[in-house]
């Protein structure tokens, strides 16, 4: 098994993967697979139109929806971008969503309309005054980038790809709260993948490797523990 560098950052892995494992399938869901070339596409597609749409270096950025496909590419595109992914608990009411929304400082949050029996819409509008940071709030799916545009877009994200550094944050994470009110932890790039990486090895995870993980995406162990480390370890990550 070949761990990565321990000094990738996102961006530099999912370009890694795309050339390495481009036929391989990153993701698969219920009725839904996602190759590493596929992967690497779409992220870019994500990143850039954050950027267009004034997402910057370092923004936090919320994202709330169940797992599957589109969630993980959100994640990866907002933090190929640059910015600081916030993953949001698909159970969280209005009052717990405010306060990790105000503690993570998030300035522009994307959701689904609806989910179970939240209605994201109606509860981010009943919190927003309150919000003086949140700039921006916007329904998945969006709609994507007209192709006309896919070659400024190449170069926009490799300047983008270029610009993030192992040393940036990369997600603020929060945790369960079972002894008090969730602490949102910051996590950079470089610390996140090299703790990722280590693990790989005593966890006997390497790129033939599958893994069946339906945690949530936005608790630590369905990003950690199985987004990043499929990602990582070059495997695939199945969920649900």
């Amino acid at each position: 098994m070949t761990e990565p560098d321990a000094r990738l950052t996102i961006p530099a892995l999912l370009r890694r993967r795309a050339v390495e494992h481009g036929d391989a399938r990153f993701l698969v869901t219920d009725d839904a697979s996602l190759t590493y070339g596929e992967l690497d596409r779409e992220t870019r597609r994500i990143a850039s139109a954050l950027v267009r749409g004034g997402v910057g270096k370092g923004t936090r950025v919320g994202l709330l929806m169940p797992n599957g496909i589109d969630w993980a590419v959100l994640a990866l595109g907002i933090m190929r971008s640059g910015a600081v992914l916030v993953p949001l608990s698909t159970f969280l009411r209005p009052p717990e969503l405010q306060a990790q929304l105000r503690t993570a400082g998030v300035e522009h949050v994307v959701h689904v309309p609806s989910f179970r029996d939240r209605d994201y819409v109606a509860d981010l509008r009943s919190v927003s005054a309150d919000l003086p940071r949140l700039r921006e709030v916007s329904t998945w799916p969006w709609v994507r980038p007209a192709v006309d545009t896919a070659a400024a877009d190449e170069g926009l994200t490799d300047a983008l790809d270029a610009a993030v550094r192992p040393a940036d944050d990369m997600v603020v994470i929060f945790t369960s709260g079972s002894r008090g009110a969730p602490k949102g932890v910051i996590h950079t790039h470089g610390g996140a993948l090299g703790a990722v990486a280590a693990s790989l090895g005593p966890r006997c995870i390497g790129p033939d490797d599958r893994m069946y993980i339906p945690m949530p995406f936005f608790w630590m162990g369905g990003f950690g523990g199985g987004l990043l480390s499929v990602l990582v370890a070059g495997a695939t990550l199945i969920t649900e």
